[in-house]
């Protein structure tokens, strides 16, 4: 398919192919490790907007994002201590281990903390590494709410995303569902969910049963 053509109600198995389609701001739908998603570009205000919009959520609540690696975001993991750096690490690993049954696997969201949150301004900025975050993305937190993804095809769907505006290949992860639905398990319930308004990027879940959890990594403490 031709990147420049508006991909509405575009299918492709292909990440490569997906990725274009997020780097031209458009939503897609693909499957991560228990339902499916649905994401964009993080660094796509006009993208981030179009999803907050159709999930009637409140810009200031912030979005998840995933990465494909921990090396890739390991900057945004130095400021806290080494005992909370080894659990986190350990939860992404654990998400990863394909000898672990998926019944007892769970994914994992992590809050990290943003050293110098530039409030009223049109991002965030990590001290040490001086990588610009989205204020859409955090919200009113000082904080980024991100996981590294243990879903092949969306790994390498995180990495095709990598680029100098884009330096931890981010992509927003949000339940795909209209506001007041449940989340789609499959891309037959993707699509009768949003059509021809999206792209979708098709595979199967990884099968995790228990929910996703969200921690905060200062503190340890189970969010959700």
């Amino acid at each position: 398919m031709n990147p420049t053509i508006e991909p509405n109600g575009a299918i492709t198995n292909d990440p490569k192919q997906a990725a274009q389609w997020l780097k031209q701001g458009k939503l897609l739908a693909y499957p991560t490790e228990s339902v499916w998603g649905i994401g964009c570009d993080a660094y796509n205000k006009e993208a981030v907007e179009q999803i907050l919009t159709i999930k009637n959520r409140p810009s200031e609540k912030g979005m998840i994002v995933v990465t494909d690696s921990i090396e890739r975001i390991r900057p945004l993991l130095q400021q806290l201590s080494q005992e909370r750096q080894q659990q986190i690490i350990a939860s992404w690993s654990q998400q990863a281990d394909d000898e672990t049954n998926a019944d007892s696997k769970q994914a994992h969201t992590w809050l990290l903390p943003l050293k110098s949150a530039q409030f009223g301004t049109n991002k965030q900025v990590d001290s040490e590494t001086k990588a610009e975050v989205p204020y859409w993305i955090t919200g009113k937190h000082d904080s980024i709410a991100v996981r590294v993804i243990a879903h092949p095809l969306i790994t390498q769907l995180c990495q095709q995303m990598v680029s100098s505006t884009n330096p931890y290949g981010l992509i927003v992860s949000t339940s795909c569902n209209p506001s007041g639905e449940t989340p789609a398990k499959s891309f037959k319930q993707a699509y009768a969910y949003f059509g021809q308004d999206i792209a979708y990027l098709t595979g199967e879940t990884l099968g995790y049963v228990l929910p996703s959890q969200i921690s905060d990594a200062l503190s340890g403490q189970v969010i959700r």
